[in-house]
């Protein structure tokens, strides 16, 4: 079994019992897959370390743990690496229910809370501002298509699943 298998064998089951427990906000793909681009598949000892899947920056409202990384950011279409501090967890319970906690709460995430598939909760979740690479939500939705991680979207959460699976990008 691949790293980036087990990466997501052990997150997915977290993902989908904080989901469940909100009553399927989100689909459960979508927050996988994005905790794989944040991480690089768990690769990143840092983020690792300080069980921050999501790479959710600290801000001045924080008042929890964090830690300072490197990060690649895109501005005016040109990418820089920034040192920033970002938001640190006891586990990775605390770091996926902070997630749930920030999108679902935050009203520029709103398009993205109870969307109809994932592709527009991806998108939503970009155009809300969650990261400044324009290809975020593109690059989301390959991991999606390329790990089969539609899967963890329960059916009942599902409104849209044949046209789900059109989407190629």
């Amino acid at each position: 079994m691949s790293s980036q298998t087990n990466f997501i064998n052990q997150i997915a089951p977290i993902v989908q019992n904080v989901n469940k427990s909100r009553g399927y906000p989100l689909y459960a793909s979508v927050v996988i897959a994005q905790a794989c681009l944040e991480t690089g598949f768990g690769a990143s000892n840092i983020m690792m370390k300080a069980n921050a899947i999501f790479g959710i920056k600290a801000g001045l409202t924080w008042r929890g743990k964090v830690y300072s990384a490197k990060t690649k950011e895109v501005y005016n279409s040109k990418p820089i690496t920034i040192t920033d501090t970002f938001r640190a967890y006891n586990n990775l319970t605390e770091s996926i229910n902070d997630y749930f906690n920030l999108i679902c709460n935050n009203k520029r995430y709103s398009s993205a809370v109870h969307s109809n598939n994932f592709v527009e909760c991806i998108h939503g979740i970009a155009s809300g501002g969650y990261a400044t690479d324009p290809s975020y939500a593109n690059k989301v939705i390959q991991i999606i298509n390329s790990f089969g991680l539609t899967k963890y979207d329960l059916a009942e959460n599902l409104k849209d699943v044949a046209t789900d699976q059109l989407y190629s990008y």
